[in-house]
């Protein structure tokens, strides 16, 4: 590999071999938002993965899910991600389904019955995970998620934005694959790779700013807007991270474990509203 992803790459492994001269190991989980339905892009996302046996948690439009999903899902746990993944900001706003222009009451009943949705089509795969569409949740919720069966909040963390405090441990992603800004299409490797030594250092050398890592780094994806070239591109990088001794690769359950998620939890359901 050469040329400026051979370079950011190695910045990366230069960081994970000081992580294992130290004894440290860099703990990796992997979140791929939207999933509706089987699509090749669906199943590319899964053979990618399953290659470096990295187990992805899907996050699974509960309202929207049709059962042969689960089916298409493979190995991978099934995550709540919203109901119909529906925009309810007003015009001119970030874009939110679960933001403040609704009665906190009536945004719980609709996480609770999305839960019981994705457990009723996936059983034990479903994970109580909430990932709220487009990462934002109002500020008035995250304190009460534990009143519709969920275990644990999943958005994005950026230095630029802390998460609310939280009822449930907080299993965030960390580094996004696609350059919403730049096109919406993948990123190069390079850009990849600089993020995640970017997560590294953080927690590696810690400069006295909070950093926007806590607990097991994370990647998301999104395979609906990702091609065979994004894959192409990024599986040089795979490759380094599955191969090296630094790296641990959580599946989703022990990720939420890695949180401090009780484990078994999310199988009731309080009285919300």
């Amino acid at each position: 590999m050469t040329g400026p992803s051979a370079g950011a790459t190695d910045r990366l492994r230069a960081t994970l071999d000081r992580f294992a001269a130290s004894g440290r190991t860099a703990a990796l989980w992997w979140r791929d938002d939207d999933l509706e339905r089987p699509t090749p892009e669906l199943a590319a996302l899964l053979a990618e993965l399953g290659g470096f046996g990295i187990v992805p948690g899907l996050a699974a439009v509960a309202g929207r899910l049709v059962p042969e999903a689960v089916d298409a899902a493979g190995d991978g746990r099934l995550l709540v991600h919203g109901w119909h993944h529906q925009n309810h900001s007003e015009s001119g706003t970030k874009k939110s389904e679960y933001g403040p222009e609704r009665e906190p009451e009536v945004r719980l009943r609709e996480i609770a019955g999305a839960w019981r949705r994705l457990r009723a089509l996936a059983g034990e795969r479903a994970l109580p995970c909430f990932v709220p569409p487009w990462n934002r949740i109002g500020d008035d919720l995250p304190g009460r998620l534990g009143e519709t069966g969920i275990r644990v909040l999943s958005g994005f963390a950026s230095r630029r934005r802390r998460p609310v405090p939280a009822a449930v441990p907080r299993l965030d992603t960390h580094v996004d694959l696609i350059d919403w800004r730049g096109g919406r299409g993948p990123l190069p490797a390079a850009a990849v790779a600089a993020a995640l030594d970017a997560c590294l250092r953080a927690v590696e050398t810690p400069d006295g700013r909070e950093s926007p890592v806590d607990g097991p780094i994370g990647i998301l994806s999104h395979h609906r807007v990702t091609d065979a070239a994004g894959w192409t591109g990024w599986r040089p990088l795979l490759a380094t991270l599955a191969g090296h001794p630094a790296v641990r690769w959580l599946d989703p359950a022990a990720a939420m474990a890695a949180a401090g998620a009780a484990p078994g939890a999310g199988d009731e359901t309080r009285r919300t509203g």
